[in-house]
């Protein structure tokens, strides 16, 4: 059955890109990356979230850090990687870019089956092999970061319970893990057009999209675009005065 499903996933997300690359776009194009792709996806989605509230709440820097910026990035590419690693090949989600003009990547996104959003014990090793520990934990680097990092971080593991009690009643589901445009080119409607496809699969499918952001802008814009948001949550760690606001949303088709 969840093979089915990524197979299900596969076969309509192809069909998608057909028509919508044929449609037009101002010259951007939209296609499945590869394992090839990887490290310009990563690069991408590290960029697109430099200044994202998550990861600078885990990060807990100083505005005035002079590295600040690069230890942000080293953080962002690190537990990306973690988190999109087994989508890059399709064999438990795909990964879908946008070219701007054919030839940079400017934006992209991952998606997966509800059924496999949840991290196998194999999923994680290949991620410490190939991204090695995140560095709120690696014991050169966590020094980089505030003394509570590492709890914050496993502060968010809850999250994964959230989204099966959320779309328990859902037949079948999406779960959209990132999705990004690169500084330089945002503002010129790329994640608009990425959120398009990726309704316009759901409702092809006839499965609900699940997602979380801990944006209050980031929540109003997807509302936008037919979410609701199904739970607020404050994250914190044991010990830490810190919390961060997370929405839970969801779409159905």
């Amino acid at each position: 059955m969840m093979k089915g499903e990524l197979k299900e996933l596969n076969r309509a997300i192809d069909a998608k890109l057909v028509a919508c690359n044929d449609g037009g776009g101002g010259g951007a194009q939209l296609s499945v990356l590869s394992t090839a792709d990887a490290p310009g996806a990563l690069e991408v989605l590290s960029r697109a979230f430099l200044e994202d509230l998550m990861f600078a709440w885990v990060a807990g820097l100083d505005d005035d850090d002079p590295r600040r910026e690069e230890k942000l990035y080293r953080l962002c590419r690190n537990l990306l990687g973690w988190a999109n690693h087994r989508f890059m090949n399709r064999s438990r989600g795909v990964a879908v870019g946008l070219k701007a003009d054919r030839s940079d990547l400017a934006g992209c996104f991952t998606v997966a089956p509800g059924s496999h959003a949840k991290e196998r014990a194999i999923d994680i090793l290949r991620c410490v092999f190939h991204h090695g520990l995140p560095p709120t934990h690696a014991r050169k680097e966590k020094k980089d970061y505030c003394a509570n990092a590492a709890k914050r971080l496993e502060a968010l593991g809850p999250l994964v319970k959230k989204r099966g009690i959320h779309m328990k009643d859902a037949t079948r589901w999406l779960y959209l893990q990132s999705i990004g445009v690169r500084p330089e080119h945002q503002g010129k409607g790329y994640g608009k057009r990425m959120l398009e496809l990726l309704n316009d699969l759901s409702a092809s499918m006839g499965a609900s999209i699940y997602l979380e952001t801990e944006s209050e802008a980031l929540e109003s814009m997807y509302k936008r675009f037919g979410y609701r948001t199904l739970e607020e949550i404050d994250v914190s760690a044991p010990g830490d005065p810190s919390s961060l606001r997370m929405y839970l949303m969801r779409r159905d088709p």
